[in-house]
């Protein structure tokens, strides 16, 4: 299949249409001079990530693999970075779709919230390895990570965050913990103690702490993440290749596999189906705040 057209449906398309059929919650847009695919999330229902965007999400990802596996040189893909942003003002993502899990609950759905547990860990993983291709990925922050939303961003190569954002991992509140991620990447990265203390604390940081945590790679002035970014690419250019090598091989190292994941998400879905009606309120209260913060419809 060339990179230039997609035979899987009807007709011949760019490869830029052939990603974007069909797909509603993410506005997707190709810069050339930049090297760039932006894959911007819309939250026109809450700021979170709902089955819908998921859906969505996963969709783009296999189609990328699937048009450009196989290429081993960065300069032979028409972008060279893939770029999660959101459409939400105030947000990134506050994670798990909360009132999805309170319906999952209280109905006992374990097919349901098990599939949904498994389809974001396929997600953030692939997202992990870059999809096996040779390119960069990175999140632009330019509002609150919580939860789901910070296991995201610990997949990307490169964050770039707006001094005033938040950051935490909020779900020990609702005697939960960060299943689709965030434990695994978090012990790799700090260290099995240190990231015990970071989970259990509930607490929220700064953009600043996230930095110093590791989670953070680039700190912004409020509306200057998109121009931080773009100047971080620029003074990179020359050495991308060494950079996606570097990235490969610090995988490799890391040793963190899907299986690994798809465990700990087993483990995350028996406990989310036994969480008691104490949990469900403040779960509810924090699903308020995920419609409150969602983007422009």
């Amino acid at each position: 299949m060339s990179i230039g057209s997609f035979s899987g449906t009807m007709h011949v398309q760019t490869w830029q249409e052939a990603i974007a059929e069909d797909i509603r919650q993410l506005e997707i847009d190709y810069d050339p001079s930049w090297g760039i695919l932006w894959l911007r999330m819309r939250h026109p229902e809450r700021a979170c990530f709902t089955p819908e965007l998921m859906r969505d999400m996963r969709r783009v990802q296999l189609r990328l693999k699937e048009l450009f596996g196989g290429i081993r040189d960065p300069r032979d893909l028409p972008f060279q970075w893939l770029v999660w942003a959101s459409d939400a003002p105030r947000a990134w993502s506050l994670g798990g779709d909360l009132s999805t899990f309170c319906r999952f609950i209280r109905e006992q759905d374990q097919a349901g919230l098990l599939a949904y547990a498994e389809q974001a860990v396929e997600i953030l993983h692939d997202n992990y390895r870059s999809l096996d291709l040779p390119i960069m990925t990175a999140s632009l922050v330019e509002g609150d990570v919580l939860g789901g939303g910070f296991e995201a961003i610990l997949t990307d190569d490169l964050v770039v965050a707006e001094r005033g954002a938040k950051f935490g991992l909020p779900e020990i509140l609702f005697n939960m913990f960060p299943g689709m991620g965030a434990t695994s990447i978090m012990i790799r990265k700090l260290g099995s103690a240190a990231a015990s203390r970071l989970i259990l604390s509930g607490q929220s940081w700064t953009a600043e702490e996230a930095e110093q945590a590791g989670a953070v790679s680039l700190i912004a002035e409020p509306g200057a993440a998109k121009a931080t970014l773009l100047r971080y690419i620029d003074t990179h250019r020359a050495r991308l290749p060494g950079e996606v090598a570097l990235h490969q091989s610090r995988r490799r190292a890391e040793a963190l596999g899907l299986d690994e994941m798809l465990d700990v998400v087993r483990i995350w879905t028996e406990l989310t189906l036994g969480l008691g009606e104490d949990s469900l309120r403040r779960m509810q209260a924090l699903a308020r705040v995920q419609e409150r913060k969602r983007g422009a419809a």
